[in-house]
């Protein structure tokens, strides 16, 4: 356990001391390249997860659609079989 916590405090201190060097070196305009592109990876991801839920409700429409059609043939033929002369049930 303790050493878990000191690889977790030394992993901090040097992300914490690069952060630092690449602020000193290169401004801040490593950080803004890095938050334009977050955020155009956010938009994609949300234009996608939207074609994923219309696909899904698609396919849930299909399958209820599907359910209906199977019930309404299996009473028919229910219908049809009870109706049948010679049927001895």
């Amino acid at each position: 356990m303790c050493k878990f916590i000191k690889r977790m405090i030394c992993l901090f201190v040097l992300t914490a001391v690069a952060i630092g060097a690449i602020a000193f070196l290169e401004g801040g305009d490593p950080f803004r390249w890095l938050g334009r592109r977050s955020e155009e990876t956010g938009k994609v991801i949300r234009k996608k997860s939207d074609q994923l839920a219309d696909e899904a409700d698609k396919i849930k429409r299909t399958t209820r659609d599907l359910k209906k059609e199977v019930d309404v043939v299996k009473r028919k033929t229910e219908k049809f079989l009870k109706k049948k002369p010679g049927n001895a049930d």
